[in-house]
């Protein structure tokens, strides 16, 4: 288990649940590469949807009742929450390919093993699964919430795909392409494991919002990340994201800063392992690392105030710890 969660000991232990169930969900010996996705799929992922899935899920009156040893509602809440990190998974595997990743969580991508048709099949098996496991467990509600974020994702992706290397992104347009590509699952989650919890209508939107905030956070700090921290710590190469063309909010706010000495080293074309160090260090040099950390910051706290509307129990107080170490993580 992550030790992002080390916590938060109940959401730890049924995430260990989920993680059997997606073991058990991925044990297909007619697909020719079960094995290699399901070592993905396992690979020491945080697991951050899923657990938002189960956290939404303990604000509602069925999953209050695990407490007294009834466990039937959480075995559902369980398949939905892995039916989340299928979809999530599935979206990391298409991303790899568009964006030529040779690394995912610490192991090489798919597409880098088995070639990018194979990958694509890959992600639409996960795919597959996620659905089926929604059509088994979930209400048609959840189910088709599901099924639209998948519409969303994609056309986040393309207006983010199509902008690449431009380096003409606003700011208001990088918000916008992460609200659609992260905070939503963040806050679908959240709202799908209250609304199966059955918890009331202004709960459940409450806990949207709040999945919202702290889904645009996240992203914030991981494109943070990019620039500042290490291969090894982050389980992805640094600045991949400048070498795929993206300019994400610390280069957004640098070329306020330093635009006249940033802009010669950014072109249409691919940048190369010289340009990109020399683009990291004129970041990290402007100051926009700990500008963009504050604007993280100032959804963190829309988060909380959102969070502190809640009904205090369990599931609040591990919403509060989650929500606060992802805003100081290292990876």
């Amino acid at each position: 288990m992550n030790a992002i969660w080390n916590d938060c000991p109940t959401i730890a232990a049924r995430l260990a649940e989920v993680e059997a169930i997606l073991a058990d969900s991925l044990g297909d010996p007619a697909y020719p590469l079960a094995a290699e996705t399901r070592e993905l799929v396992l690979s020491g992922g945080k697991m951050l949807r899923p657990a938002f899935v189960l956290i939404g899920a303990g604000f509602g009156p069925q999953e209050r009742r695990l407490a007294t040893g009834r466990a039937a509602a959480g075995s559902k809440i369980a398949h939905i929450a892995a039916a989340v990190e299928l979809l999530h998974v599935a979206s990391l595997i298409h991303d790899d390919v568009i964006d030529q990743a040779d690394v995912r969580r610490g192991i090489p991508s798919l597409h880098g093993r088995f070639g990018t048709t194979n990958a694509i099949l890959a992600g639409d098996w996960l795919f597959s699964r996620s659905f089926r496991l929604a059509a088994d467990y979930a209400s048609v509600k959840s189910s088709r919430a599901l099924a639209r974020f998948v519409g969303a994702i994609c056309s986040a992706e393309i207006s983010q795909d199509l902008s690449k290397f431009s380096f003409a992104t606003s700011r208001r347009g990088y918000l916008r392409t992460i609200a659609g590509k992260t905070a939503a699952l963040f806050s679908l989650s959240l709202h799908v494991g209250a609304s199966e919890a059955k918890a009331g209508a202004a709960l459940t939107q409450a806990l949207r919002r709040a999945g919202y905030d702290i889904g645009m956070a996240f992203q914030i700090i991981d494109d943070i990340l990019d620039y500042e921290s290490d291969g090894e710590t982050l389980r992805k190469p640094v600045g991949n994201d400048l070498k795929e063309g993206l300019l994400t909010l610390p280069l957004i706010l640098a070329l306020r800063r330093e635009g006249a000495a940033l802009r010669p080293l950014l072109t249409k074309e691919r940048l190369d392992d010289a340009t990109i160090a020399l683009i990291l260090k004129a970041v990290a040099d402007s100051g926009a690392l700990d500008e963009a950390r504050l604007i993280a910051a100032s959804f963190t706290d829309r988060a909380r105030r959102e969070i502190g509307r809640l009904p205090a129990c369990p599931a609040r107080d591990d919403l509060v710890a989650i929500t606060e170490s992802l805003l100081t993580r290292k990876y």
